[in-house]
């Protein structure tokens, strides 16, 4: 197959073979692939080429993710197959851990402690959250164990936070019931802190 290329705005490099688009990459590995330079490649090269350059951008793009905020292993790992094949995910996940940006027990333990101190939630809601972002059974529970967590506080936290008039309506009493139950207190406890009509 006959390569060419082109130059995009953003300074990345069309990889084109027989006139036809075929795939982009970044500058500099266009400029260090075996093929620079040359007018013929064939399909195996083309495809390492494509595969450097797609690992390459899914690791800026777990960077940025990154940048914005903190991810379990796995939940930036879903993130990047939304945009890049197996392979480039996987490479730059390892590259992200290897580095040390991506660590899931810091992760678990900053945001067990950010749900349970800023939300309030009860372990099962935490722990519901951390699986939910991919964090491993054993390590959501090692996230919870370094937590000194009151359930009482808890709900008494949390309906502080509503600021509801000392005489509260129905309705607003079903929307606390709602409220911690979404927190993850069971009913039993909403109603040791709660006057709740069973109604």
């Amino acid at each position: 197959m006959e390569i060419s290329t082109s130059t995009t705005k953003k300074g990345r490099i069309n990889i084109l073979t027989d006139g036809e688009y075929q795939f982009t990459v970044p500058a500099f590995i266009w400029y260090r692939s075996p093929l620079f330079g040359q007018t013929e490649a064939d399909g195996v090269s083309l495809e390492a080429l494509r595969a450097e350059g797609q690992a390459y951008d899914a690791y800026e793009k777990g960077l940025r993710l990154l940048g914005l905020r903190a991810h379990g292993t796995e939940e930036l790992r879903r993130k990047l197959r939304r945009d890049y094949p197996a392979d480039a995910a996987n490479d730059a996940i390892t590259k992200l851990t290897e580095s040390g940006l991506l660590d899931d027990v810091s992760f678990a333990e900053a945001l067990a402690e950010e749900l349970f101190r800023r939300k309030h939630y009860a372990p099962e809601r935490i722990t519901m959250e951390l699986t939910h972002r991919g964090v491993d059974a054993e390590t959501a529970k090692n996230a919870l164990n370094i937590l000194d967590i009151d359930r009482k506080q808890g709900i008494i936290d949390i309906i502080s936070k509503m600021r509801l008039p000392e005489r509260i309506s129905q309705k607003d009493r079903n929307r606390l019931i709602r409220r911690l139950l979404g927190a993850g207190y069971t009913m039993a406890e909403i109603r040791e802190a709660v006057e709740v009509s069973d109604e």
